[in-house]
């Protein structure tokens, strides 16, 4: 990046001409040349910071735990039909399995963006939390679907 110049045209008096300066000049700013670092021992224990990057973060885990609370709650209720036919609950239950897919997305991102391998732990929530999800959202599509068009008993009078 060189400095700029001005230039005015002595046959045209509009506006200025700017051109860069020559490249090849020589600056009178010095430069330093990069410095070298000693090299690591072998035998000396990794940084903290790469320990510590190893292990996944609190949020991670904790969305581990979220994603598993359908099938929890299908275990205590008595299935998936039971939580997905109780449309409260259901909701409240696929919201905190989309927040912890969510919170496994924006780390896979950013491990991606890193350009180093997910944790299993993402993987294990992405995994465990999409299975509610394709069954709620196909699963209550259909039972809004039928609602909406009357395809079940509930809605029809009776055919004689």
């Amino acid at each position: 990046m060189g400095r700029w110049r001005m230039r005015v045209s002595p046959r045209r008096r509009k506006g200025p001409l700017c051109y860069q300066a020559d490249p090849t000049a020589r600056s009178h700013l010095a430069t330093f040349r990069p410095v070298e670092r000693p090299a690591a021992k072998p035998s000396s224990p990794a940084p903290v910071a790469a320990i510590v990057a190893r292990w996944p973060a609190f949020e991670l885990w904790i969305a581990f735990l979220f994603s598993i609370v359908p099938h929890a709650a299908g275990l205590v209720v008595g299935g998936y039909g039971q939580i997905i036919t109780n449309a409260p609950l259901a909701v409240v239950i696929t919201g905190v399995d989309v927040v912890a897919l969510v919170i496994a997305y924006l780390q896979f991102r950013e491990d991606s963006q890193a350009r180093g391998g997910s944790h299993w732990l993402v993987w294990a929530t992405i995994a465990v939390g999409g299975v509610w999800l394709v069954y709620a959202v196909f699963v209550g599509a259909l039972l809004v679907f039928g609602h909406a068009f009357c395809i079940n008993q509930d809605c029809r009078a009776p055919i004689r």
